[in-house]
């Protein structure tokens, strides 16, 4: 038995849509820099040069709303059984949030426009030598440690039909794939996180796009069926 009501259908659906959008934004972003920029885009890295760093900076700031809306309304959607296993992904997604968010923040208000070399070497979310910075393993324990955590246990939520095993399956695999790039940041070689962003940049907008057709699919409590 589930508590699912017409707002946590609505947010539901709203912050999987905005979640794929960002994403397409992001990608869309990202592909245009590297297009645009190939020879500097190999001399850098994986460090984005103006303004399309500014641009990536504020879709990643925007989205996390979006993801503790969408684990909000999966913790609303679990069965009574899997509440536990629920609140601890949401819980997880918390934390990815708010240490991601309060990066991005800084880089781009205080980091972008200070005038002071320290302050830009200490908080660098890139090295120039391709070294792991403190931000940058900061962010990294978000993305690929405490993320992975809310994917794994979220996955629980999801079974029964065609749909929800294939989300399941997705959430397994996306989580798993950021635990792996938690080797990145372990080992130093920063090649072993690349899984990681296949996980969160590119299964899970395809997954957040499912959970957000499985919310129209599923009326809430007392609804009649006729209406999406």
């Amino acid at each position: 038995m589930r508590t699912w009501t017409s707002t946590d259908r609505r947010l539901g659906i709203w912050s999987a849509v905005a979640i794929v959008l960002i994403s397409l934004a992001y990608i869309a972003t990202g592909a245009t820099w590297l297009i645009s920029s190939s020879t500097l885009a190999r001399a850098r890295g994986l460090q984005p040069s103006e303004p399309y760093l500014a641009i990536l900076e504020i879709l990643i700031l925007i989205s996390t709303p979006a993801i503790v809306v969408l684990f909000a309304a999966m913790h609303a959607y679990a069965p009574a059984d899997r509440k536990t296993l629920s609140l601890a992904a949401f819980g997880f997604a918390l934390l990815l949030s708010g240490m991601t968010g309060a990066i991005h923040f800084l880089q781009l208000t205080v980091i972008r426009l200070t005038t002071s070399q320290a302050i830009t070497e200490i908080f660098a979310l890139y090295d120039p030598g391709g070294r792991l910075t403190p931000i940058l393993a900061t962010d990294l324990v978000a993305w690929d440690f405490f993320f992975g955590f809310a994917l794994l246990c979220g996955a629980a939520i999801f079974r029964g039909d065609k749909l929800q095993n294939t989300i399941r399956g997705g959430m397994i695999l996306s989580g798993a794939l950021c635990l792996l790039g938690t080797a990145g940041a372990g080992s130093g070689n920063l090649k072993l996180q690349y899984p990681a962003i296949v996980g969160y940049a590119f299964i899970f907008p395809v997954i957040s796009l499912l959970v957000g057709i499985l919310f129209i699919r599923e009326k809430p409590e007392g609804a009649p069926a006729s209406r999406p």
